[in-house]
């Protein structure tokens, strides 16, 4: 049989299996599968061309496994040979009648048979790279082409069988096995495929078809990468009245951009129309790689519209009262047919975003009224073509005539931190020709505040940076709106910020003291800073080891305070201070050392007297009974010419101690003191004793 192959088309791609082969380092045998009522289909195909070529000699073992029923899985797959080395190219007679009505049929018979493979084309430019291909490459490429067009021509290809001993309710796993001897073709991987026999699910539509026209052309695109596990290939159709289609090339479409490395999501066809301002109908249908159509797209309809080539020319304008404008321009005549309608479009700079501010021109007419937005605007006649395209007009300035100041700035609110760094905010204003805003910042509230901006500042935000130590415990700032032809607003309201208080106030100073048989009477001169919150009075007793003690502390106007806790003939150390309301604490006064006056009549201690044990190394202090209004005993120890320390604290109701934690060869000091009980201190009674 001679078979000659002419074939024509818009362009070529490999069988789907082979796409993949760029992402495969080894040669493998890809699977697929689809259920039919009664049927299986199964295709593969090789991933290199050499196997593929030696497999048309030897042929492939193909095996199917039964691994579920009735939705369960069985333990033991349930084996079945197919066919073993003889799923291989049908002879040359085989394939004449089938080649007589089928080109995809005559494409894989002479790939397979022919002793030459020449393509000729049209494309004359697209061929000729084609054939520079080696010619092995060439008849794989078109056979596994071919073979996803028609499923009969696959099967004589031993690309394809059709399994018709199933059951509905079990599932099978297929795989498809070189037969080549292993020292021809070694680790050629085998394929699997999987597919229940009830799963009869009809090919779905291509989806998102959409239409770009333009002048006498037509851009369509579909969805892609949803459906390019089911579709190889696509048939493009057009109608003129939405019934009756007819498909645009013999030869199907394919995607000759998708790569593993960068997929494609989307198809694309480019049409030629006719004529403009004639609807159209599209719709796609896609071919699977067993050779089935799936249904129809949903179709689009539209037109052709020849390209608008004219641009609108702005002549002239009015100004019309406060705010409007009329607007004049020329476009010619001829042209209003291209145009849907004319546009105004506006902004604050020349090559600045432009707004549509007004719209549905007639294409008849040449002069607007209009409010302008700005009271500076650029100013565009804009052309809206039927094609969807637009031409524009070079921008006119149109200027309002503005003395109407903006609105005074309002809702200042401002913080600063310890550095003296403010920051100052505002409500934006909402006139559209503002300029900006400037800053004034006084030391002293009803002065003439200093401008601190050098250029209006363009967002309602400021910082600015004080002096926090100064004489001034407060700053103040004001804000003035500008606009595009410097009209100034009436200043804001002032807005107050207290500086952060890093300065501790001034320090009090003792003023006089008086001793008196009750205590001591001390009187002070105030911290003369502002801020002071309270005033805190400190004590010590320089007669023993002690820390200082709060005694008073006044947020008042009070100066002086009688201290009546204090023992007779005692010599005490007092030292005020001020605390201002940020916690800051001034220096201490100088300090003030008074000895109270001695009390006989305090001298409630009789009795008093040691007696040392050396054989149970103990020292007894006793004392006689102490009178009811007597609270506690305090006890200090020290040794000679050392420093005394609070030993014991006592009820008075006890008259005597052991101190056992003595050694020999020291003299002990022991100093008592009662405490009554309205607080105040009996004479500090002092004993000596050798041990």
């Amino acid at each position: 049989m001679r078979l000659l192959l002419v074939i024509s088309f818009f362009f070529s791609v490999l069988f789907s299996f082979a796409q993949q082969q760029d992402s495969i380092t080894s040669p493998s045998i890809q699977a697929i599968a689809r259920a039919q009522q009664g049927k299986i289909l199964v295709r593969w195909a090789p991933t290199d061309a050499i196997v593929w070529q030696r497999a048309n000699t030897y042929g492939y073992t193909l095996e199917r496994f039964t691994v579920y029923r009735d939705g369960k899985r069985l333990e033991s797959p349930e084996q079945k040979i197919i066919a073993t080395g003889t799923l291989k190219p049908a002879p040359v007679e085989s394939w004449e009648e089938i080649s007589m009505t089928n080109d995809n049929a005559a494409i894989l018979a002479q790939a397979i048979h022919g002793e030459d493979f020449e393509v000729g084309t049209d494309e004359g430019e697209l061929m000729a790279i084609v054939n520079k291909v080696e010619q092995l490459e060439q008849r794989y490429s078109f056979a596994l082409f071919a073979a996803d067009m028609n499923f009969e021509a696959a099967k004589l290809a031993g690309l394809g069988f059709e399994d018709t001993n199933i059951k509905s309710n079990e599932g099978y796993l297929y795989r498809v096995k070189s037969a080549i001897p292993i020292e021809l073709a070694a680790n050629v991987k085998e394929g699997l495929i999987y597919i229940e026999a009830s799963n009869t699910e009809a090919l779905p539509a291509p989806i998102d078809l959409v239409g770009v026209f333009n002048d006498k052309e037509v851009l369509l695109t579909w969805e892609y990468e949803l459906f390019k596990s089911i579709y190889a290939t696509y048939y493009v159709e057009r109608s003129e009245d939405g019934t009756n289609y007819k498909r645009l090339d013999d030869l199907p479409l394919v995607n000759l951009n998708n790569t593993d490395k960068s997929p494609t999501k989307r198809m694309y066809y480019v049409d030629t129309l006719a004529q403009n301002n004639k609807k159209y109908h599209y719709r796609v249908l896609g071919v699977s790689p067993f050779g089935e159509q799936g249904e129809p797209s949903k179709s689009i309809v539209g037109q052709g519209q020849k390209a608008l080539t004219a641009t609108p020319f702005v002549t002239n304008h009015k100004l019309i009262g406060e705010a409007d404008a009329e607007i004049y321009w020329e476009f010619p005549k001829e042209k209003e047919n291209e145009v849907a309608e004319f546009q105004i479009r506006a902004a604050t700079k020349d090559n600045g975003t432009y707004e549509t501010i007004k719209k549905g021109i007639t294409p008849q007419t040449r002069t607007t009224t209009l409010t302008t937005p700005y009271s500076t605007n650029y100013i565009k006649v804009v052309a809206m073509g039927k094609d969807s395209t637009e031409t524009a007009s070079f921008s006119a300035l149109v200027q309002l005539i503005d003395s109407i100041p903006p609105a005074k700035p309002v809702g200042l609110i401002g913080v600063m931190d310890s550095l003296g760094i403010t920051t100052i905010t505002w409500e934006p204003n909402r006139e559209k020709d503002m300029l900006g805003y400037r800053v004034f910042r006084g030391n002293i509230k009803n002065e003439e505040y200093a401008q601190i901006t050098i250029d209006p500042a363009t967002t309602n935000k400021f910082t600015d940076t004080v002096q926090v130590k100064s004489l001034n415990d407060k700053v103040y700032y004001t804000v003035v709106a500008v606009d595009n032809r410097y009209n100034n607003s009436d200043y804001s309201e002032v807005l107050e910020i207290k500086k952060p208080d890093v300065v501790p106030p001034s320090s009090p100073i003792f003023k006089e003291y008086k001793v008196n048989k009750n205590g001591v009477s001390l009187s002070w001169i105030k911290s003369v800073s502002a801020d002071v919150d309270k005033h805190q009075l400190y004590r010590k007793n320089k007669s023993t080891v002690s820390e200082w003690e709060l005694i008073f502390e006044t947020n008042d106007t009070i100066t002086n305070f009688e201290d009546t806790k204090v023992a007779a003939a005692t010599k005490y150390t007092y030292k005020i201070q001020a605390i201002d309301d940020s916690g800051l604490i001034s220096a201490d006064s100088p300090n003030l050392t008074i000895e109270t006056a001695s009390n006989t009549e305090d001298k409630v201690l009789k009795g008093l007297n040691a007696t040392v044990d050396r054989e149970q190394n103990s020292i007894t202090l006793n004392w006689r009974k102490l009178p009811s209004e007597i609270k506690e005993l305090v006890i200090f120890k020290s040794k000679k010419e050392g420093k005394p320390s609070t030993w014991k604290q006592l009820p008075a109701t006890l008259t005597k101690i052991i101190d056992n934690n003595i050694s020999p060869n020291n003299i002990y000091i022991y100093q008592v003191r009662t405490v009554f009980a309205n607080g105040s201190f009996g004479t500090l009674e002092t004993i000596e004793v050798n041990y």
